[in-house]
């Protein structure tokens, strides 16, 4: 059985609207959903993204056909990644 305080359980009801705002975000304007790799490790840490990335949470996209092109993320699929590690240290604890 799960217990979860009421702060809890209304923290993660917000965090489940802003997904949903930034999963129809995408929908709508999927230009703006784009955050390069060097400004996704700013925000979410280098390794907890490189994690993401090898668990197949979020997949990253190359701007271009060169090895060099810049390697861009999705901000929902950041997001998504964020809410369910925090989900899952309130459940697994």
């Amino acid at each position: 059985m799960i217990e979860l305080d009421l702060y809890q359980l209304k923290n993660i009801c917000k965090d489940m609207a802003e997904l949903g705002a930034a999963s129809y975000a995408k929908l709508l304007m999927p230009h703006n959903d784009r955050i390069s790799q060097r400004s996704a490790y700013k925000e979410y840490g280098e390794a907890r993204v490189k994690r993401w990335v090898k668990s197949k949470m979020v997949r990253p996209v190359r701007s271009g056909s060169a090895v060099t092109s810049k390697i861009i993320y999705s901000w929902a699929e950041l997001m998504a990644a964020d809410k369910a590690e925090s989900i899952k240290k309130l459940i697994n604890r």
